[in-house]
């Protein structure tokens, strides 16, 4: 080789030297930069000359340190490590709701409520107990159809972060699709994308966390990213959105939708499985839809048991002459058995002038065969309410002493006639609280519309303590208030506070679960970063050291050119 070919391999080494410190230190300049993964030149010796003599060093490329298997693994355990950080979030939010400390929620209502039955038992006849009762009675509705309000709430707000989740993923992929044309214009002009695939893995980790995925690279250095089924999110330079859309057996809850390549909406819900989507969605259908139904399970039980033991006694302003229930039926309702009936017998009883018992009009129906429509007519015929017509028809009379009838909104009525008053008497068929006579609670649906009787709220004296008008009589208002205790809930297994202290348990039990299981994964999570890191991440002292051998390299480079130039000026001037 001439002292001129000397020369390309100094020149070499100065490129090499100087492209290795550039190197060192744009890793010293993202050491703190997330996802960075520090980077090194490729060397390898220039190809001989024909004769075997070396030609010095080239440069290859620059390639970026990573460990595939640490890599996978991280963006594996984001996704458990977010679905259980999301998990512990909701629940904890849940538990506020139910929160109890100091009385004055619901759990507190229900005790004040059954005090409050217990001093009108102790003095039924004392109207302060029954004004106090009534406004008891109000604040545990109220308290009932505010736990109702904000469950509902905490359920649209959910809708609401699965469709703003939706958006970030959406956002995510098509940021990793701008990536990847980024690294595929790069690479396909041999152009190192290092710094591109650095930010396009921080994306994918970021998108594992929000959305269960499969990943890999495709032939042109493209991320494809997919849902479990191998629907893409991702492929190529495209991405596809999710989308929120509703069906009909889940009214206003939304589902997740995936656009399809040919623009075809694919039900992805049940095919992802976990990250903080998919948590949103099962927080929102498993347990708030079973807080939500435990709540109306228990007003609906209160009210039910109330109802039916106020519904057999009379207040002391309690006679009737003309009352309609409270509920109404709609067609199949009224065509359909009486749900909720007990076979036996249930009793009017007509009152003189006097309020004197001159009449008990007793009724026996069957539970699962008798309709509203056939009770109705029971009540007549025990009543003697028809009469025979000479073409053989019967047909209510036009004065009667008591008849019942459906109106035409599907209530039903009885009124007394012919001077006459009347009471309710003792109900073992459940008829007249399923109806809506005589109640104390009114509930439609479900705890959302729960209420006191209104008739109750204008006179507390029509509030049932006793039977049959007999003074001092305290019978049902101490029945009622020793409901309390009793095991009415789980089919008979467990009391009212049982079963609202179970709930408070349950959810407590939960939030310490996700706890647990966030705490794991994320301890998990932080070694395999750790791993991670350790092969991909910049190490300082590693660089300065990289940065001193450079220095060097370069210098003996300029060194040996400095050489083989005064070696040159030597042969010119023999």
């Amino acid at each position: 080789m001439s002292l001129f070919g000397s020369f390309e391999i100094g020149k070499k080494g100065l490129t090499a030297s100087q492209m290795g410190q550039s190197t060192t230190g744009h890793n010293i300049a993202n050491v703190d930069t997330e996802g960075f993964s520090r980077q090194e030149i490729i060397q390898e010796s220039a190809r001989p000359m024909s004769n075997g003599k070396g030609t010095g060093v080239d440069v290859t490329g620059v390639r970026r340190i990573q460990d595939g298997f640490t890599k996978q693994k991280v963006i594996d355990e984001q996704t458990n490590v977010s679905t259980w950080e999301t998990r512990q979030m909701l629940l904890t939010e849940a538990e506020v709701m139910y929160t109890d400390l100091e009385g004055t929620r619901l759990r507190g209502a229900m005790d004040e409520f059954w005090g409050a039955w217990s001093s009108v038992a102790t003095e039924p006849e004392i109207g302060p107990h029954r004004k106090a009762l009534v406004t008891k009675g109000q604040k545990l509705a109220e308290d009932f159809r505010m736990f109702h309000r904000r469950l509902i709430e905490f359920n649209q707000t959910l809708n609401g972060r699965i469709r703003a989740e939706m958006l970030d993923i959406n956002q995510i992929t098509r940021e990793i699709a701008l990536l990847n044309k980024q690294v595929e214009q790069l690479e396909n002009k041999g152009i190192p994308a290092n710094d591109a695939r650095d930010k396009r893995e921080v994306l994918l980790q970021k998108l594992s966390g929000k959305v269960e995925l499969r990943w890999f690279e495709g032939p042109h250095g493209t991320l494809e990213v997919q849902v479990p089924n191998g629907q893409h999110l991702v492929h190529g330079r495209h991405n596809y959105e999710l989308i929120p859309f509703e069906i009909a057996e889940e009214k206003d809850n939304i589902r997740i939708g995936l656009i399809n390549p040919p623009g075809i909406k694919a039900d992805v819900t049940d095919i992802i499985k976990t990250g903080a989507l998919k948590e949103m969605v099962n927080q929102r259908d498993i347990n708030i839809k079973k807080y939500l139904s435990n709540l109306d399970e228990l007003a609906k039980e209160i009210t039910f048991r109330v109802n039916t033991l106020h519904t057999s006694g009379t207040g002391i302003n309690g006679i009737k002459s003309d009352e309609t229930g409270a509920y109404k039926f709609d067609k199949e309702e009224l065509e359909n058995p009486l749900a909720q009936l007990k076979s036996g017998d249930f009793q009017l009883k007509l009152m003189g002038e006097d309020n004197e018992i001159e009449e008990v009009i007793t009724v026996n129906v069957a539970a699962g065969i008798d309709t509203i429509g056939s009770v109705v007519e029971k009540i007549n015929r025990a009543a003697d309410a028809y009469e025979t017509l000479q073409d053989g028809r019967e047909v209510l009379k036009d004065a009667n002493k008591l008849k019942a009838f459906v109106n035409n909104d599907g209530s039903v009525s009885i009124t007394s006639g012919l001077g006459k008053h009347y009471i309710f008497g003792p109900d073992e068929t459940n008829v007249m609280a399923v109806l809506g006579f005589n109640c104390f609670f009114h509930l439609n649906d479900d705890s959302g519309d729960l209420v006191v009787s209104q008739e109750l709220i204008d006179d507390e004296m029509k509030i049932v303590a006793g039977s049959d008008m007999i003074p001092g009589d305290n019978r049902i208002a101490t029945e009622i208030a020793n409901l309390q205790l009793q095991a009415t809930m789980n089919d008979n297994t467990v009391s009212f506070d049982e079963f609202y202290n179970s709930q408070i348990t349950e959810i407590g039990l939960n939030v310490q679960d996700a706890q647990r299981g966030l705490k794991a994964h994320t301890q998990m999570l932080d070694q395999y970063k750790a791993l991670r890191d350790s092969v991909s991440s910049v190490n300082l002292d590693e660089e300065m050291t990289k940065m001193v051998k450079y220095q060097r390299a370069y210098e003996s480079s300029a060194k040996f050119m400095g050489t083989v130039d005064q070696m040159t000026q030597t042969l010119v001037n023999m």
